[in-house]
């Protein structure tokens, strides 16, 4: 199988991964131009620093090797907040990181453990804003006072986006709620037991889902959970790991009994992959920085040689000048002289027996003297 054919098909497998087993925003507001929402294939992701994208592990199939590699040698993002991608900005894909826990769902249980990975680029995307990984003692607060938790993803908001790959075309959407404890969540499950398996693996934290907050649908897998507070967003975790009772994402209509709950496991536990990101990013900036140090110094020393160069031709031009002008003052002299001499007549003069030779232009005998 020829390269482009192998691509299109893993391309292909990428979409029906992020998308057939994905959640995403709908009931939400438009958020064309976030600045952390990016384009991940068929699903989402959140621009973490200038070459760092956290998304979803499932996005990537833990049972599909091949599209990892396929996003290390193919893969691209895009600038945050676009619609289209037609004409926008590539930003080649270095590596993928999944966490090494990630397992996906397995059997009755339909959560996905530690569903997290990291992009990491190959150049810098401009950063319009700060972004931090929320610790323990941020999500705490955040849970106590009901802050408001939102979201920007790139999933289907209605079902015509299902076929045509209309999802390659929609705007991020916004949806805002708030964090529940992992007590809160298990108690949702625990209500809705007839609804949901009873063994479902229960992650830390949940966010509910409605109408009025909005929704997760096909496509905001790896969309990132944050708090926003002036210029910094809080992230959280991901969207991806667990979902419960969001059945408007098939009809479009209705959510189960007692609304809807993303699950999500936050990313403080992944800190070990984000700091090992951080230091291969680290590693290629400095590299770079050194490589376009040699390219400046080797610049500047030819700089100088074609400087020194041009100095030295131009004094020994100026000195030949010289040299020339002062050789030819002295022909026109020596001319001048020639001719005079050419146009000399000699004369003798006498008085009494004393005789002078005078020779000139215009020759004439001194006083007391006579021509003969």
């Amino acid at each position: 199988m020829n390269k482009s054919v192998l691509g299109l098909a893993i391309s292909l497998l990428f979409t029906v991964v992020a998308t057939t087993h994905s959640h995403a925003v709908e009931f939400g507001q438009d958020a064309t131009g976030d600045p952390n929402a990016v384009k991940v294939g068929g699903a989402s992701g959140f621009l973490y620093s200038d070459r760092i994208v956290f998304t979803a592990a499932h996005n990537f199939g833990a049972e599909y090797p091949g599209v990892v590699r396929y996003w290390e040698s193919e893969g691209v993002i895009y600038n945050p907040g676009i619609v289209a991608r037609a004409g926008q900005k590539q930003y080649k894909v270095k590596k993928v990181l999944v966490a090494s826990t990630y397992r996906p769902r397995v059997g009755d249980d339909q959560t996905r453990i530690d569903d997290f990975a990291i992009i990491i680029l190959q150049e810098s995307i401009p950063m319009k804003n700060e972004v931090v990984v929320a610790t323990s003692d941020d999500i705490n607060l955040f849970i106590k006072n009901k802050t408001p938790v939102l979201m920007v993803g790139y999933g289907f908001q209605n079902p015509s986006q299902r076929v045509n790959y209309e999802w390659a075309k929609s705007s991020p959407m916004k949806m805002t709620s708030y964090l529940v404890s992992n007590e809160e969540l298990r108690n949702y499950y625990r209500v809705n037991a007839n609804e949901f398996r009873s063994n479902q693996t229960i992650l830390d934290y949940g966010i509910p889902n409605s109408r009025e907050f909005g929704s997760n649908c096909d496509g905001d897998s790896g969309a990132g959970f944050f708090v926003e507070k002036e210029n910094v967003r809080f992230y959280l975790g991901a969207a991806g790991g667990s979902q419960a009772g969001i059945t408007n994402c098939q009809t479009f209509t209705k959510f189960g009994i007692g609304g809807g709950m993303s699950g999500i496991t936050p990313t403080f536990k992944f800190i070990n992959l984000v700091k090992q990101a951080e230091s291969i990013v680290a590693e290629d900036k400095q590299r770079e920085f050194a490589e376009a140090e040699e390219i400046r110094l080797a610049a500047e020393l030819e700089a100088k040689q074609e400087a020194y160069a041009k100095a030295k031709a131009e004094a020994e031009a100026k000195a030949k000048a010289k040299a020339d002008e002062e050789a030819k003052a002295k022909a026109e002299v020596e001319a001048k002289a020639k001719v005079a001499l050419s146009k000399k007549t000699t004369i003798r003069c006498v008085k009494g027996k004393m005789v002078k030779k005078v020779t000139a232009v215009n020759p004439k005998c001194p006083t007391g003297y006579k021509k003969k």
